[in-house]
């Protein structure tokens, strides 16, 4: 049966990230930073893997789904390749961006930086990606369902027979949107936090095989970063318990 509303085409994108074996919480809550107003993202789908840290190593994304009922016209230029964009906590950043190639923001020329709307008609991919970043900032936050160590990316699933073009009237399917966001804790009195955000946009059609190359191919290089470290801080602290005579 084909996919006809936005209600089904979320639920198919869910039982699709479900079958490649992460887990999924689906309508997850967070608070708008503006209107102070709760809303729901889509889906938050988690993957874990054991290693030497000690509170684990997981990827964490942020989905919005989006069923798109008209062309999207956006705008590109150079990625900044901005390492602040990166959302890992409990990592050492200098370290793990020795090699920079190994995370796919570094690897892509181009980022989407603005969704041009049209007066007439709803600018749904926008508000999409901007729900993404709202969440995703909002979870992270002390206590939340998000805060723990890991890799977190926001993500916009789309489909329907709509098509995305950039300034040159090419067509895009995957691509990486970035913005900086003025971010202020909810009914907190802290001053606004400028935070710099990549937001990774899908095409449907291309779901399972970007997270089998670029999300899980991102976190066993945590994996394999922790195994590392772990080894190294062993090794020094043998040889300060048996230094060489």
């Amino acid at each position: 049966m084909a996919i006809i509303s936005g209600h089904n085409f979320q639920y198919s994108i869910e039982d699709r990230i479900k079958a490649m074996g992460w887990k999924t919480f689906p309508e997850q809550s967070y608070l708008d930073d503006v209107e102070l107003k709760p809303r729901d993202i889509d889906i938050i789908a988690l993957k874990k893997q054991e290693s030497h840290n000690p509170r684990g190593n997981q990827i964490a994304l942020v989905v919005e789904c989006k069923f798109l009922n008209h062309d999207v016209s956006c705008y590109l230029r150079q990625n900044p390749k901005d390492e602040k964009a990166y959302f890992i906590d409990g990592y050492n950043k200098e370290d793990l961006f020795v090699n920079k190639e190994q995370f796919h923001f570094f690897r892509t020329s181009t980022v989407v930086t603005n969704i041009i709307k049209e007066k007439s008609i709803k600018d749904n991919m926008g508000g999409a990606l901007t729900q993404s970043i709202k969440a995703l900032l909002y979870l992270r936050g002390s206590g939340r369902i998000l805060d723990s160590k890991g890799l977190f990316f926001p993500v916009v699933v789309y489909g329907g027979k709509s098509k995305i073009y950039d300034q040159d009237n090419n067509e895009l399917k995957n691509f990486l949107y970035y913005r900086t966001y003025e971010w202020c804790e909810p009914h907190s009195q802290n001053k606004v936090e400028t935070r710099y955000i990549y937001v990774d946009v899908i095409r449907e059609d291309n779901l399972e095989e970007y997270f089998e190359k670029i999300f899980e191919k991102e976190i066993d290089i945590l994996i394999n970063y922790s195994s590392f470290s772990s080894r190294t801080a062993e090794r020094k602290e043998r040889n300060l318990r048996n230094p060489a005579r």
